[in-house]
């Protein structure tokens, strides 16, 4: 078989199969070009709605918290108002009148007005972290009432009764404000109304004493101190009905009898600051008895939720060694704090499982 080649047919051919090389590549090349401005301009929607959608939420959440800044704002205009205008009264009285010279006598209104504002935000710094105040509120009242003398006086002096009193009341109305706001914002934390206190202290007077007294000596807040007193006062707590009041209070008093004759015959002991009933063996028992028959059968009473929790804490704790196994409720407070009526019951339970045998009651 003969084959006849043509060297012009074949270049021909060839430059065909280029051209549409060619044209194969630059319409890839095209397409591609399509595909990246596609891709592009889809990445800047998405970008320009991310930005859109951002400054949505942000306007959002300022026109939410728009009402609060602002009166947030005018508390703070209302606080700082007072003080600045006492500051300034006071370094003019300890210029003109005490001839302190004029660059030091901002000291002068430093020492006066600055020690109330300090016991106030430090009492704020205190209750926002959780921790007692103690007697910071009180020393700011006193030290306010300090600076409010000493501007009513020398108020009084330069240039009348009136004006004594307006600068008298400049130095108190700024801490009034502020021990205001703070007493709304602890209500608002705690859910309890702003008058309760009040409205406690005017229907139940002796009650809110004790419960004052309570908070001031084991360090608790109002409301456990506050049920704590109706537990001493009544034997049940504030939520009981008057039926449950009564009972208690007949229930109370018999077992207090019942307790006070007790102790007058030997049954109860003091172990590390706890009251424990002594069992005592019947007067015909032999002299020596096994330890198993001496062994006295302990009730554990019901504790609270939180005192459960906190006596599995302290059950793994005396596991670990890390506590002794009838540790005192001051011991149990440093190592896992929380409040004094909770570390008592969890102290009385574990007196309860570990009770003091002859040798140590003998010691004790």
């Amino acid at each position: 078989m003969t084959t006849i080649y043509d060297p012009r047919a074949a270049r021909q051919i060839a430059k065909a199969e280029a051209a549409k090389t060619n044209a194969e590549t630059e319409a890839l090349r095209e397409q591609t070009r399509w595909d990246r401005e596609d891709r592009q301009a889809e990445n800047a929607r998405k970008e320009r709605d991310k930005r859109r959608k951002d400054r949505e939420e942000k306007w959002a959440r300022w026109r939410a918290a728009a009402p609060d800044t602002t009166l947030n704002a005018l508390w703070a205009a209302l606080i700082v108002a007072p003080l600045l205008l006492a500051w300034d009264a006071q370094a003019r009285f300890a210029h003109t009148v005490l001839h302190v010279p004029a660059g030091m006598a901002w000291l002068f209104p430093l020492a006066i007005e600055a020690g109330a504002w300090v016991c106030a935000f430090e009492a704020h710094r205190r209750a926002s972290k959780g921790d007692p105040v103690g007697s910071l509120p009180r020393w700011m009242w006193v030290l306010a009432g300090i600076a409010a003398t000493i501007n009513a006086a020398h108020g009084t002096a330069d240039y009348g009764i009136v004006a004594g009193l307006a600068l008298g009341t400049l130095s108190l109305l700024g801490v009034l404000l502020h021990h205001i706001r703070q007493n709304l914002n602890a209500a608002a934390a705690t859910g309890m109304p702003t008058g309760s206190r009040l409205a406690r202290w005017l229907h139940f007077p002796r009650l809110a004493l004790a419960a004052a007294r309570i908070a001031i000596r084991a360090g608790v807040g109002h409301p456990v101190a506050w049920e704590a007193a109706w537990i001493d006062r009544h034997g049940v707590g504030p939520a009981a009905t008057k039926r449950d009041r009564k009972l208690a209070k007949v229930i109370v008093k018999r077992q207090a009898g019942l307790d006070r004759k007790a102790a007058e015959n030997g049954e109860f002991v003091i172990v590390n600051g706890v009251i424990l009933r002594v069992a005592l063996p019947p007067l015909d028992a032999p002299a020596e008895t096994p330890a198993a028959e001496v062994s006295t059968p302990i009730e554990q009473q019901k504790l609270s939720p939180r005192a459960e929790a906190l006596l599995e804490q302290a059950l793994a704790a005396i596991e670990a060694g890390e506590l002794s196994e009838r540790p005192s409720a001051n011991a149990l407070r440093r190592r896992f704090g929380g409040a004094m009526e909770t570390a008592q019951e969890v102290r009385d339970a574990l007196t309860d499982m570990h009770p003091v045998d002859d040798t140590e009651s003998e010691a004790a």
